[in-house]
């Protein structure tokens, strides 16, 4: 299986708007690997898009993807979702020769509307896109994407298994995601970070929650991202962290990962 981070910021993004922080300026001026957009994923293996950040047209022109044919939401958070308008931007003027894109979402659907107006059910009326509501597993061919309710109700991670290989996902909310015998010695364990200056029982620490889940789940190896603006830390700081971290490593937009 082969991955892209196509976005591996978080809530807030790196350089924030009108920040002049160090961490900001320098991102504005370097660009990439310094610069980060929101957290999305992209499965190489049948076209899968995890979440759409504001950002994803951006990121997917950037890390130069051409083929989207399933979009699998996590969670209704607006870091995650509100670059829906993707959908209007693959199909538009494409709907009678290109097939709809597959999108999947929690059993219990996202409720994203506008005066009333679900978008969502106005792409399905458009012929934009196959809506797909349910906790089941995504079968893709050879490929399955197992979804894991996570204990605060309602964001997902998901178990990736293709080639005779594991791929664990948590895009967000890491302190949530319950240890089970299945979710053991992945072959990649791809997660959020957590925040490193917040420590509050209502969001995840990465020192707190990360890094003692990661100790449990023992996996081969493990990639953080979601990274947030508000901890202050550069590209340059991550890698000098990565050196005291056991198969560890910190993403950056653009990564490429193959297992």
């Amino acid at each position: 299986m082969k991955f892209t981070i196509l976005g591996s910021g978080g809530a807030i993004r790196i350089p924030k708007a009108c920040c002049t922080c160090d961490v900001c300026t320098e991102a504005r001026l370097e660009g990439f690997p310094y610069k980060r957009l929101g957290q999305s994923l992209y499965l190489h293996d049948e076209g899968v898009l995890f979440d759409t950040p504001e950002d994803i047209n951006e990121e997917l022109n950037d890390h130069k993807v051409m083929d989207v044919k399933h979009i699998v939401f996590s969670h209704w958070h607006p870091d995650h979702l509100l670059g829906c308008r993707i959908i209007e931007s693959i199909m538009d003027g494409e709907e009678n020769t290109r097939e709809q894109l597959q999108v999947h979402m929690p059993e219990d659907g996202i409720d994203l509307n506008i005066e009333g107006n679900s978008i969502f059910s106005s792409y399905e009326n458009l012929g934009y896109i196959d809506l797909i509501q349910s906790d089941d597993a995504i079968k893709i061919n050879d490929l399955s994407i197992e979804k894991i309710k996570l204990s605060n109700g309602f964001a997902y991670a998901f178990l990736i298994e293709g080639n005779n290989k594991k791929v664990l996902y948590c895009p967000c909310h890491t302190k949530h995601l319950a240890v089970t015998e299945a979710l053991l010695d992945v072959d990649l364990f791809i997660t959020s970070k957590g925040y490193s200056v917040i420590s509050d029982e209502e969001n995840t620490n990465f020192e707190r929650d990360t890094l003692p889940l990661i100790a449990k789940l023992k996996p081969k190896r493990t990639v953080i991202t979601h990274i947030e603006e508000t901890d202050k830390m550069s590209f340059d700081d991550y890698l000098m962290w990565e050196m005291h971290l056991e198969d560890i490593e910190f993403a950056f937009d653009g990564m490429t990962i193959e297992v």
